[in-house]
């Protein structure tokens, strides 16, 4: 998805290269509006060379290699509904179920969803000083620790 300020600034470039004025003018023009969010001047040269040779779409073409799209409101009700199943379940396994990249889940479930881990197991990320302590004793009794092996990092000490 493109940036708005950058999606703006194309076609700010676009119009002003169809009225006739020079790249290094509208890199000018563009330094004062935006400061430091301005398009760097090779990019403006860039697109208005691409708007002469007859360019009208301002978005990026799709370039192969580029990653598609797969963070829609689908993939992530899924991925939220893996883990109500199943609070135990690994990126590793979601990614496998639904047929995307550990990196798109580990995005998902952070910054989408809202989850953490505590105690190798998924929790929303905010939880009250009671719900974590809750959490914490039921990690440290024998018959959970024994489902999975990693607690080990609980001896090295959790903040919580």
């Amino acid at each position: 998805m493109m940036d708005s300020s950058r999606s703006e600034q194309r076609t700010i470039t676009q119009f002003l290269q169809r009225e006739g004025e020079h790249a290094s003018q509208m890199y000018r023009r563009m330094k004062e509006a935006y400061g430091e969010q301005s398009l760097a001047g090779c990019t403006i040269f860039r697109w208005c060379q691409r708007y002469e040779a007859g360019r009208v779409n301002i978005k990026d073409l799709p370039r192969p290699g580029q990653a598609h799209v797969v963070t829609n409101s689908t993939t992530i009700l899924a991925v939220d509904e893996l883990i109500r199943q199943n609070c135990w379940i690994t990126t590793r396994e979601i990614a496998a179920e639904l047929s995307i990249s550990k990196g798109n889940v580990h995005h998902i479930i952070l910054k989408k969803v809202g989850y953490d881990t505590l105690c190798a197991q998924w929790v929303p990320k905010h939880l009250s000083e009671n719900q974590k302590t809750a959490i914490m004793g039921v990690c440290l009794i024998p018959q959970f620790s024994a489902l999975k092996p990693s607690t080990h990092f609980l001896r090295a000490g959790i903040s919580v």
